[in-house]
């Protein structure tokens, strides 16, 4: 398993504390504002994990992403991030789709890197 790390978020000011943040802790970390970028990042970068917000401002949405993200690369470790967590249905459909992990915002990024951490040690998983 590789330390690739790729966030896909709407909020820019969010993904700039996220990459120094895991960047610091070994990632190597790729950002996208919009998922149509982040799903060019994934074919180009190929990292085994990713933060996906399920709602983005423009372009393809979040169950889109996950989607595709998974038909291109099965083996993907995804966490979706929602503001709109008490949805039981969105969080069963996300995980349903191939989402490893549903997280609520708000989120702290000590709870994010446990969670990513949790991720890479199923590797027996899929």
């Amino acid at each position: 398993m590789n330390n690739k790390l790729l966030i896909v978020d709407d909020e820019d000011v969010l993904l700039r504390s996220l990459k120094p943040y895991f960047t610091r802790k070994g990632y190597v970390v790729f950002t996208a504002l919009k998922g149509e970028d982040g799903l060019e990042l994934l074919k180009v970068e190929d990292p085994d994990l990713m933060i996906l917000d399920l709602h983005l401002k423009e372009g393809i949405q979040g169950v889109e992403v996950l989607k595709q993200a998974i038909a291109l690369k099965p083996t993907l470790k995804i966490a979706v991030v929602t503001g709109f967590g008490k949805d039981d249905d969105v969080i069963k459909m996300c995980l349903d789709l191939g989402a490893k992990a549903v997280l609520k915002k708000p989120i702290t990024l000590d709870v994010l890197k446990e969670e990513l951490e949790k991720l890479k040690g199923n590797k027996g998983e899929g």
